[in-house]
Order: C-alpha cells, then structure tokens, then sequence
C-alpha cells in the first residue's frame, strides 16, 4: 500500500520556467540538446547506454504535490495525487531523478494501470500511448545539494531540468525530469 507522506528526495521547489525564456543559449548546447528533445527520455536512455538503463524506484505515495505541479495539472489546493520519484540509472549510475505526478482524478479507467508501474518506466507506457499529447517544456536550474537522493553532490554544481504535462485521454500527468551529475551521454 502506499504511504501518505511529503516528498524526501527533492528539498526544494525549482523554478520553473518556459523553455523559451532560455532560447538565449543559458544551457550548455549538448545540454540543450537533451533538455528540448521531444522524444521518449527512456528510449533515448537506452540508446545512450548501449541497453544498460534500469528504473530505480525511490518512492511511490499518495500525497498533496506541490503547488506548482497542482497548478500545472489544474489539481484543487485537497486534491491529492500519486507521486512517483525514481531515479533513471545507465551502466548503474543514476543519470536522471524523475518525478511523477499523476491526479487521483487521471488515474480511472484505462489509466489505473498506472497505480502499478513497480520498476517499470512511465516513459515507455507515455510514448505508446496513441491518444498521449505533450504541452511545451518548462526548464529550471537547481543546485545538486538541493536533492537528497544519497549521492555525493557537488554542492555548487547547478543541474538542469526540464517539466511537461502530458494529455492521455485527456487526463493530466506531469514528469519532471533532473539530469544528474553522472548524465554523461555525450
């Protein structure tokens, strides 16, 4: 069963802003790269690694998300969701921490399936969806001591985010994706 409790991983909100107000060339251009790329996140991670990509499962709860991510998914101040933060690992090295929020209200139907990912990723099952649709990224900086996922941070390290909410059947989902120190696919 799942736990009702407040996020652990990340400690603070990122600022989040839409990808065009950093179009100035802010993020480094292979950073920029990744950090824009429409396309399938896992599929790509695969790729990168030559097929050594695996889900790390951190935490998986009913919770109140942030204010943010209720505002993103039109989610009420007492609607609570699912959230799922996992790491996406390549050649056992965490590249990504991803952070899911998926409404109690998109989680009917079809879409309960979702209840259940274990260590299966939401990438996968976002991209062979036929009726999935994907709103513009948002894009944040946040300091790596900033995440408490047991990694040695190096403290002043900035590292860059992306956000989108995707549409399945109409339902909101949101995936925050932070691309870790490790994140070497270049």
């Amino acid at each position: 069963m799942y736990a009702f409790q407040t996020t652990r991983f990340q400690t603070a909100e990122p600022k989040w802003r839409d990808y065009r107000q950093f179009a100035t060339g802010k993020p480094p251009a292979a950073t920029a790269h990744w950090l824009l790329d429409t396309g399938s996140l896992t599929a790509h991670l695969r790729r990168a690694s030559g097929g050594h990509f695996h889900v790390e499962v951190l935490s998986q709860r009913w919770q109140l998300p942030r204010l943010s991510e209720r505002r993103l998914l039109g989610m009420g101040d007492r609607d609570w969701g699912l959230v799922r933060e996992v790491l996406l690992c390549c050649h056992n090295q965490p590249w990504v921490f991803a952070r899911s929020v998926m409404p109690a209200s998109s989680l009917v139907g079809r879409l309960a399936r979702l209840r259940h990912l274990d260590n299966r990723p939401l990438g996968h099952l976002l991209f062979t969806d036929h009726s999935m649709a994907r709103d513009p990224y948002e894009i944040c900086q946040i300091p790596s001591s900033g995440l408490q996922l047991g990694i040695s941070p190096d403290s002043e390290k900035m590292l860059w985010g992306r956000r989108s909410r995707f549409l399945l059947s109409d339902r909101p989902i949101m995936v925050s994706e932070i691309f870790l120190p490790a994140f070497t696919p270049w």
